[in-house]
C-alpha cells in the first residue's frame, strides 16, 4: 500500500467524475433535437406503377423507450450530474471575475483565495462524489464500503438497463436515427469502466482501514500472515478513541454486560479496562475440548509482527510466575503491569483445555517449570483480592485459535502518514 496513492484517492475520484461528465454532455447533445430530416420517402414499384410513401421519423425525445433509458441513465449518474453543476458554477465564477476585471480593472486576490479554498475543500469533494463521512464510519470501515458498494452496484445496474433500452429501441428503418441510438448506448457503455474503477478505489480505501499494515512491518511485497492472524487494527480505532457524546461513534452501550465476543468489537468498541469473559471459575458449562476464553497479550511491535508471520513463542526465560508458556491477562489495562515489553497489544481467542486454577500458596508448584505441561493445558492464577488482575498461562500456541493486533502510536507511523487520524476531522454538517 502506498500513502501517496491513498492521499490522491479524492483526486482520482474527481477525474473519473469529470470523465463521466464529458460522456454525459455528449449523451445530452445526442439526445437533443438536432435531426434535420424528420421524414424520408419510400419508393415502391408495383406492376409498373411507382408508389411513393412518406414515413415520418420521430425525435429521440418522443420515443418512450429512449426517454425511459435517458431518465434511468440520469438517475445512475447522480455523482457526475453534481460534478457538472459544480463545474458550471466554477465556469460562471470565472466569467464573473473576468467581466468584473474588465469593468473595474481592479484585481482582488482574496477572491482567488476563496476559489482555491473551494476547489481544495474535502467536504465539497465528498458531497460532489456522494461519499458520506458519517461518524458511524469511523469505527466501521466495512459498513462504509458496503454502502458504497451497494450505491455503485445499483448505478451500474441502472446504467446497464439504460444501455439495453438504447440498443433495443426502434430505428424506424432510418440510418441517422439508428446511428444516434447506437451512439447513446455506446457512450453510455464507455462510462461503465469508470464506475468499476470507482468501486476499485473504494475497495482500496476499505483495505487500507480494515486490512491495515503498520509501518513496523518491513515486508512490503510478500506478506503471508498466519490464518490465525485476523488483522492489525490501527491505533486510532481502539476503544479509547470512541466518543460517548458523538452519535454513532460511541463505545458499546452494553459495557461490561456485552455478549459480543468478536475480537474486533472488543478492541474497537470497549475501553481497555473491559474484561470480555468472567473469571474462569465463573464460566458455566466448561468443556476442555470446546470452551474458549478471551485473553490479552502485550509485547513489543517487532515481536507482534513476527507473531503474525510465525505464531506465538513460549516464554522460557526465568523468572516465570506461572511456569513456561504464553501469558495472557483478562483486560488490556492489566497487561501493562505484567508484560516485560511494550508497543503492541494482542487480543486472542484461546482454547483453554484442561485448566488448573491456583492461588498464591500454590505458585511455587508451577513457577519456572514446564512440568505441569504433562497434566494440564492452562494454569489460571486467581488473584486473592482483585479478580481483574487474574492471569493465565497456556502451554502451546496451538491453543490460540485467532487474534487481532494493535501496534501502539509511538511504534506505528502509518496512521499519521496516510492521514487516517485526521480523515474525519474536517467533516461538515455531521456527515459530509
Amino acid at each position: 500500500m502506498c500513502r501517496y496513492f491513498y492521499k490522491s484517492l479524492p483526486i482520482l475520484h474527481v477525474f473519473l467524475a469529470i470523465y463521466e461528465v464529458i460522456c454525459g454532455i455528449v449523451r445530452i447533445t445526442i439526445f437533443s433535437p438536432t435531426m434535420n430530416n424528420r421524414s424520408y420517402n419510400n419508393t415502391l414499384f408495383n406492376y409498373g406503377t411507382t408508389i411513393i410513401t412518406t414515413t415520418s421519423v420521430p425525435e429521440l425525445q418522443t420515443v418512450p423507450q429512449i426517454v425511459a433509458g435517458f431518465i434511468i441513465d440520469g438517475i445512475s449518474s447522480l455523482a457526475p450530474i453534481t460534478m457538472g453543476v459544480f463545474i458550471d458554477f466554477i465556469f460562471f465564477w470565472f466569467i464573473y471575475r473576468i467581466l468584473r476585471l474588465c469593468r473595474t480593472w481592479h484585481h482582488q486576490p482574496r477572491t482567488n483565495c476563496h476559489l482555491r479554498h473551494l476547489l481544495a475543500s474535502r467536504p465539497i469533494q465528498r458531497f460532489i462524489l456522494f461519499n458520506c463521512n458519517c461518524p458511524c464510519y469511523i469505527a466501521r470501515p466495512k459498513l462504509r464500503f458496503l454502502v458504497r458498494f451497494l450505491f455503485i452496484t445499483i448505478s451500474i445496474g441502472l446504467r446497464l438497463l439504460a444501455i439495453i433500452l438504447y440498443a433495443t429501441a426502434p430505428t424506424y428503418n432510418n440510418y441517422e436515427f439508428s446511428s444516434r441510438t447506437q451512439k447513446l448506448s455506446g457512450i453510455c457503455a464507455m462510462t461503465l469502466p469508470s464506475s468499476i474503477l470507482t468501486l476499485l478505489l473504494d475497495y482500496y480505501h476499505f483495505r487500507v482501514w480494515w486490512h491495515y499494515v503498520p509501518s513496523c512491518d518491513q515486508n512490503p511485497f510478500y506478506r503471508r500472515y498466519l490464518k490465525k492472524h485476523r488483522r492489525f487494527i490501527p491505533y486510532h480505532l481502539m476503544g479509547a478513541n470512541r466518543n460517548e457524546i458523538q452519535l454513532w461513534n460511541e463505545p458499546c452501550e452494553l459495557g461490561q454486560f456485552c455478549l459480543d465476543r468478536t475480537l474486533e468489537h472488543i478492541m474497537i468498541f470497549h475501553f481497555n479496562t473491559y474484561t470480555p469473559t468472567p473469571r474462569w471459575s465463573d464460566v458455566p458449562d466448561k468443556d476442555p475440548f470446546t470452551t474458549t476464553y478471551i485473553g490479552f497479550h502485550r509485547t513489543d511491535a517487532l515481536a507482534a509482527v513476527n507473531i503474525a508471520y510465525t505464531d506465538f513463542r513460549l516464554s522460557t526465560t526465568p523468572p516465570q510466575m506461572l511456569g513456561f508458556g504464553i501469558y495472557f491477562a483478562r483486560s488490556i489495562f492489566h497487561t501493562q503491569f505484567k508484560a516485560r515489553r511494550d508497543g503492541a497489544v494482542i487480543c486472542a481467542e484461546i482454547l483453554m483445555g484442561r485448566v488448573l486454577e491456583i492461588e498464591n500458596g500454590e505458585l511455587e508448584n508451577v513457577s519456572n517449570t514446564d512440568a505441569w505441561h504433562q497434566t494440564f493445558d492452562t494454569i489460571y492464577y486467581r488473584h486473592p483480592t482483585q479478580p481483574l488482575r487474574d492471569e493465565f498461562c497456556i502451554k502451546s500456541n496451538q491453543q490460540i485459535l485467532k487474534w487481532v493486533m494493535c501496534i501502539e502510536q509511538p511504534y506505528d507511523t502509518n496512521v499519521v502518514q496516510y492521514g487516517l487520524l485526521t480523515e474525519f476531522a474536517d467533516t461538515q454538517c455531521g456527515c459530509i
